[in-house]
């Protein structure tokens, strides 16, 4: 099993193999060089909608099957802040929360530039999205109390 971080890890399971690499570039390797492509909550944090698209294109391109999971928009909760509509919210609105509190995995912002960072870590799709960028796949709804939690890529 090969495993895919910005940064190598060390294993000492035989089985794996840890290098580095980019999401949403992966020259370094072939086309369906993987059997599977397995990724839980990485694509809202590659970046704006462009590097979504490219981290999509290079999952499908590496491996003929892939499962790639994603918290969903319209979820009420936003996992990685913790907080409840937070991402509903404007944007200015946003910065402004992360900047009176911490919030879920982020400390609180210390001014506008860090509150802007933090905002731009997670961005969260929704099912049209996802299925714009994976065509060939089947979207599958992860659901909690008849709301949709997460969203997942299957091909």
């Amino acid at each position: 099993m090969t495993l895919v971080n910005l940064e190598a890890e060390t294993v000492t399971d035989p089985h794996f193999t840890s290098l580095s690499g980019d999401a949403c570039n992966l020259k370094d390797h072939a086309d369906n060089s993987f059997d599977l492509a397995y990724s839980n909550s990485v694509i809202e944090h590659v970046g704006q909608w462009s590097n979504q698209k490219r981290m999509a294109s290079e999952t499908r391109r590496v491996a003929p099957r892939h499962f790639i999971q994603t918290p969903n928009y319209w979820f009420p909760l936003e996992p990685h802040f913790r907080t409840p509509f937070i991402h509903w919210l404007p944007r200015p609105w946003r910065a402004l929360i992360v900047q009176a509190k911490a919030c879920g995995f982020y400390p609180k912002a210390a001014n506008v530039d860090e509150a802007n960072a933090i905002l731009q870590d997670a961005i969260l799709l929704n099912a049209p999205s996802m299925a714009s960028l994976f065509p060939d796949s089947t979207i599958v709804k992860e659901r909690v109390a008849g709301l949709t939690k997460s969203l997942i890529a299957v091909r």
